[in-house]
């Protein structure tokens, strides 16, 4: 046996950790996500995870950022492959490895493409599951996703539409009359396009509640709420900063109770 290959063999190879970083509040990790954190010689980041998310948890690893950034001349294919390459490399040379995603690594994250990667190679891996974006702004809005006689179905949905798939607003629109709650991630510069293919596709006379929660979980958080009509043009006003998280829902009939419950108490980690 070779010098290295004795090398190699001594090394001890941890699983590489996909975790859900949740929204953004530390106080939202999983006990789990934060002990892989902290733990990490090396973390892989997404750009929606913030630096006081990553210093609460006390690491001492390697941050690495891995995020798409506007404006960047790196493509997807290439940006992922980068990330393919230091969960590879960080993994042979024994270093405990995190792939650190905002919300759920399962929901909108890519993490399938990277778990499949590492299969391939033959590297273990984990799933840490988090607080993914929709539950979590819901729920910090006071915004049922369901409610017993009025929702009982909910569908996370994405309002990007890569490129060759099919527009399913017509689909959005079917399920969204017939009672089931609609959350869109990555929907704020498509908004306008998408409101106005939901409203084609709809019943008439279907009314619609839409609220939007910009950067949930954190003290930055806003929320704006007001008919599909008319959320474009009060998103304007607003001027909430991504990203942001639409809930649609059926509005109210007269006598109901409102979508949206009152008096929900909010207070975010000082992060």
């Amino acid at each position: 046996m070779s010098k290295r290959t004795m090398m190699d063999a001594t090394i001890l190879r941890h699983a590489v950790s996909i975790v859900g970083a949740g929204p953004g509040d530390p106080d939202l990790l999983t006990r789990r996500a934060f002990r892989r954190i902290a733990e990490a010689d090396l973390v892989l980041r997404d750009l929606l995870v913030p630096d006081a998310l990553l210093a609460a948890t006390g690491t001492r690893a390697e941050i690495v950022d891995v995020g798409r950034r506007c404006g960047s001349a790196e493509g997807q294919d290439a940006r992922q492959a980068r990330i393919n390459t230091l969960m590879q490399e960080g993994w042979q040379q024994g270093r405990r490895v995190v792939r650190l995603k905002s919300g759920d690594p399962l929901v909108f994250g890519r993490a399938a493409e990277e778990a499949r990667f590492l299969a391939a190679h033959g590297i273990p891996y984990e799933f840490v599951p988090g607080i993914t974006a929709g539950l979590a702004a819901a729920s910090l809005a006071g915004v049922p996703l369901t409610e017993r006689h009025r929702a009982s179905a909910v569908l996370l949905c994405t309002g990007r539409t890569a490129e060759g798939e099919p527009d399913q607003a017509e689909d959005w629109a079917a399920l969204l009359a017939g009672g089931t709650t609609l959350v869109f991630y990555m929907g704020l510069r498509a908004l306008t396009g998408l409101v106005s293919r939901l409203r084609a596709a709809l019943p008439a006379g279907t009314a619609v509640d839409v609220t939007a929660i910009s950067q949930a979980s954190l003290p930055a958080q806003r929320q704006v709420t007001a008919p599909l009509d008319s959320i474009a043009a009060r998103l304007e006003q607003a001027a909430l900063e991504p990203p942001v998280v639409f809930i649609l829902v059926l509005a109210a009939l007269p006598g109901e109770d409102q979508n949206s419950i009152p008096g929900c108490a909010f207070t975010p980690a000082a992060v």
